[in-house]
């Protein structure tokens, strides 16, 4: 076989189906063999569609996520997708066409050292110069992308060499051996976690989106919690980890996370932090947390995220799965809740005023409240085991926060990046990965019009896709901090010339509707949930609601702004 053979072949042995994708010159050969191979390939509206279709769909199987894409323009435009997905930890392995080998390094058409663009958003990259270096190149690649913290890889393949025949006894590699050191394992580490339980009088178990990730570690953390009774917090990226009508849940923490989790993670006295890399969005002041009276435990598979944001008591490098089944395995019995009485009451009471307070933002009328928006279309998917998909922006932490998502594995945004335009091509990813589940999109008026084109390939391939369009003629989250921060100078975050989206839906043979009032919105509800086709439901929202609650800028969680509470 030659390379570009030797490349699908080896694709179609690791199970992929599919890859997502868009041609180009130096990969032509590459799409040669696809056809005549017969390979699975979804052709995507744009190489960032094809970069976010990989990232739902490798969110949702755990598996990696495949993009194929030519050289120059091609490979930067999977530069966004890798970016987040480098810091969402998703396992994406993409292929990129190179310029042939005689013309490297001499700004030969369409050449972009797409390698050197891309080392600092990838586990690692190859460029491939050997013939024979080709097959242990991918196979090193493939196994790098789920090795410990799932992430992207990228492999450059010259088209000269995907037009060369590939030496049969090159075997699968064995690939470089990286030297490093022992992990700092929970069988080490655990005595400290068990006297810092029985001594603390305020903790708090923070879950990030690590234990999503870890295979069985969803279950092992209720378990842990349950037996122990501590309460529980989680980042938005560890959303469905958990019911969140569970009697310890406290909710997100974060800039706009729950009073009763921000309260929780301010004034704590063990903090027990598993899977999550502590951002700024999540903990504000990292000096706080480096104060004396105050004992953290974190737990990551990456050692690199340990201390790197905060100082830690208890450094604790492991699976986040592997970490409680250790933990539950030599739990010692007794009520350890008992010291944690006051402090459990007083974040319960928080956690009941604030349902209150949400419970009358969620009543629909004609005002069409986003809070109400998202909440009445998540009643209307109970019990289906919808896949939340959102874009970024307001739209974004009003389906987080009132969005219920029933299990794991069931929620995918753009946590680290932030990236407008992930929402549309990544619930297309995701409803290939689950096609028997629908997918509820939030996106935003301004993010959908970055990846619209993406409306191509949902059409295609008449996908089970509910597209609602969150319109408040505004880029929301820009204005409401220019409300709130910048005296009310809205500068270019003012959306007054929207297409008509339902037009253009149509345009690309997708049925959809406009909702402006209570019963219109209800109607189309029921129009868009009647089937498993596709749907675009753009719902005209009332344009002065802002996103609460909310830490305003250099302000820590303790101090964030909730009207009411």
């Amino acid at each position: 076989m030659n390379g570009a053979e030797t490349i699908i072949a080896f694709l179609k042995r690791k199970g992929v189906d599919p890859a997502f994708g868009y041609p180009g010159g130096p990969i032509l050969i590459l799409y040669d063999a696809i056809y005549q191979m017969d390979f699975p390939h979804i052709l995507t509206g744009h190489e960032q569609g094809a970069a976010h279709a990989a990232e739902g769909y490798a969110k949702i199987t755990g598996k990696p996520g495949v993009m194929i894409a030519t050289s120059g323009p091609g490979a930067t435009n999977l530069v966004t997708g890798i970016a987040d997905a480098c810091l969402d930890s998703v396992p994406l392995f993409a292929i990129t066409g190179a310029v042939a080998r005689s013309c490297t390094g001499k700004d030969a058409f369409q050449e972009a050292d797409i390698t050197g663009i891309t080392q600092p958003i990838t586990k690692y990259n190859y460029l491939v110069m050997e013939p024979e270096d080709l097959l242990p190149t991918l196979e090193e690649a493939w196994n790098l992308t789920t090795e410990g913290r799932p992430g992207p890889v990228l492999v450059n393949v010259p088209k000269d060499i995907m037009a060369l025949p590939i030496p049969a006894d090159s075997g699968s590699g064995a690939g470089v051996i990286r030297h490093r050191p022992p992990r700092k394992r929970t069988e080490i580490q655990e005595q400290y976690v068990y006297p810092a339980l029985r001594a603390a009088k305020r903790p708090l178990l923070l879950v990030g989106g690590g234990v999503i990730i870890s295979d069985g570690a969803s279950e092992a953390m209720r378990n842990f919690a349950e037996r122990t009774g501590i309460p529980i917090a989680i980042t938005m990226m560890a959303k469905g980890v958990i019911d969140e009508s569970h009697p310890q849940f406290l909710g997100m923490v974060g800039m706009h996370g729950t009073p009763q989790a921000n309260s929780a993670i301010g004034n704590c006295d063990l903090l027990l932090a598993v899977g999550c890399r502590f951002s700024d969005r999540l903990i504000g002041d990292p000096d706080k947390y480096n104060a004396k009276e105050r004992t953290v435990i974190h737990v990551d598979i990456d050692p690199a995220e340990i201390g790197k944001n905060i100082r830690t008591s208890v450094e604790i490098e492991d699976d986040a799965g592997n970490f409680f089944r250790k933990i539950l395995d030599n739990l010692p019995e007794g009520n350890y809740a008992e010291n944690w009485r006051e402090w459990l009451s007083a974040l319960f009471a928080k956690t009941t005023r604030y349902r209150e307070l949400t419970d009358k933002l969620t009543e629909l009328d004609d005002k069409l409240l986003p809070e109400a928006v998202v909440r009445t279309i998540s009643d209307a998917c109970a019990g289906k085991n919808p896949i939340l998909v959102t874009d970024v922006g307001q739209h974004q932490i009003f389906a987080t926060q009132y969005f219920r998502v029933e299990t794991p594995r069931s929620f995918l945004t753009s946590g680290g990046l932030g990236t407008m335009g992930f929402g549309l091509p990544a619930a297309i990813g995701a409803a290939i990965a689950a096609p028997d589940r629908p997918v509820i999109l939030f996106v935003g008026d301004g993010g959908i019009q970055m990846t619209i084109q993406e409306f191509a390939p949902l059409s295609r391939l008449g996908l089970n896709v509910k597209v609602i369009i969150m319109d408040n003629q505004q880029l929301g989250m820009v204005k409401q901090w220019q409300e709130l921060f910048y005296g009310k100078r809205y500068s270019q975050s003012i959306l007054d010339s929207n297409p008509n989206f339902i037009q253009i839906a149509d345009a690309y043979g997708i049925r959809g509707g406009r909702a402006t009032t209570r019963n219109e919105f209800l109607t189309q509800i029921d129009t868009m949930l009647s089937d498993d086709k596709p749907y675009v439901l753009h719902v005209m929202l009332d344009v002065d609601e802002l996103v609460y609650p909310m830490i305003p800028p250099g302000k820590n969680p303790e101090d964030m702004i909730m009207p009411g509470m």
